[in-house]
């Protein structure tokens, strides 16, 4: 290799490496904003469910034509269940919901079903009618309270206190023995 090959050879070398030397911060940036971008994602997917804290109020047209506002019935405890006609779950817990609402209506308890993602009002009402539910009932348009609520499916339910604040929360089915003993638990606060 003559003198002149060596020195070309070289600044090759230096040439080839310097792009793999800027590409290492790049790849790194790249890497820190992908991380970045999904925990802002993952949060915002968390964030806003109540949990705990003041219950969002919201109004809801109901099926009956009648209203409801979630902020009336302070004072009182109250479910907010989220349902839909074609969820195998709701048609579970519809008996006992209606038998908590019979049972508890009277001593201050309020149950107020939200009906979300429905293809059709008729398809609600008629599950409204299989399972004589006497509770008010409403269909979300626009799904304004299934995402105030940050609802991801049915069904799932928020139990609230009296002073308005949610105290718990059940994702899936309820049944009379689990949600009861947490109504009355909170009938029994002052």
């Amino acid at each position: 290799m003559t003198r002149i090959d060596k020195f070309a050879f070289t600044n090759q070398s230096q040439l080839a490496r310097e792009p793999r030397g800027l590409a290492c911060p790049a790849v790194l940036l790249g890497v820190i904003a992908f991380a970045l971008l999904l925990g802002w994602q993952l949060a915002e997917r968390n964030r806003g469910r109540p949990l705990s804290g003041p219950a969002p109020d919201f109004p809801l047209k109901l099926f009956d034509g009648g209203d409801f506002k979630l902020s009336d019935y302070r004072g009182q405890v109250a479910l907010i269940n989220f349902w839909a006609s074609w969820c195998p779950p709701c048609r579970d817990e519809a008996p006992d919901l209606q038998a908590l609402h019979l049972d508890y209506h009277e001593q201050g308890f309020t149950l107020v079903g939200v009906n979300m993602l429905e293809s059709s009002r008729r398809k609600a009402l008629d599950f409204i009618a299989e399972f004589g539910i006497t509770y008010p009932n409403g269909e979300d348009l626009g799904q304004y309270v299934t995402n105030l609520y940050r609802v991801e499916g049915p069904p799932e339910s928020f139990l609230i206190d009296r002073q308005g604040n949610v105290r718990r929360f059940y994702i899936g089915s309820v049944n009379y023995d689990q949600v009861s003993t947490a109504i009355e638990a909170l009938l029994a606060e002052e």
